[in-house]
């Protein structure tokens, strides 16, 4: 089982770089650039693992290992990534650019990039989402639809199909074979009374 990383994965190297070039510049939170750095480094490290997987030879132990160290890497993504949402997302009303107002600055590259980073991401989830419910919905339909036109089909071939009509061949064979079981006298009498009835 493999899951990415929240964040995007080309950008990862531009998450270190201006983590650390605006790590002491966002004082009304300081966790916003170590995010971005954390964040880069657990993007860098899931791709380096797939590449890493995919050189290595067909082997089932080394391809689960490198699975589970993918999903570790995944699930700490996911946790820092809803963290670095909290960290970013509550201060959007209070954030101000100006470095003369200590208790509420951020430099505006280090925040505005994280925003719209974690923006991003959220949006891609939301469209994969409708997507995957769209095919599904598509999907359900296609397959009511198509058994729909079976039954009717079936029911077409039962209303079209002529209904047996007795054959008097069969009979009189029929009449015949039981005689033989019946034995001949009784084969005589069950004829003579059928004969009798035919008069």
């Amino acid at each position: 089982m493999h899951i990415s990383a929240p964040c995007p994965a080309d950008p990862t190297a531009s998450y270190i770089i201006i983590g650390a070039m605006y790590l002491d510049r966002c004082p009304v939170n300081r966790m916003i650039p170590i995010y971005l750095i954390v964040a880069g480094i657990l993007g860098l490290l899931q791709n380096g693992l797939m590449l890493l997987r995919k050189q290595v030879p067909n082997n089932a132990v080394v391809s689960i290992s490198y699975r589970m160290y993918e999903l570790f890497i995944g699930v700490v993504s996911l946790v820092w990534f809803i963290l670095g949402t909290i960290w970013v997302y509550s201060i959007l009303s209070n954030v101000c650019f100006n470095e003369d107002d200590v208790l509420c600055y951020c430099n505006s590259v280090c925040y505005w990039f994280s925003f719209v980073m974690i923006t991003i991401t959220y949006v891609l989830l939301l469209i994969i989402i409708v997507a995957v419910c769209c095919v599904m919905v598509f999907s359900m339909r296609m397959f009511d639809r198509r058994q729909i036109e079976a039954a009717g089909t079936a029911g077409y071939e039962e209303l079209d199909s002529p209904t047996p009509v007795p054959n008097q061949e069969e009979e009189v064979t029929n009449v015949f074979t039981e005689g033989l079981f019946l034995g001949d006298e009784n084969f005589v009498n069950y004829n003579a009374t059928n004969n009798g009835g035919d008069t």
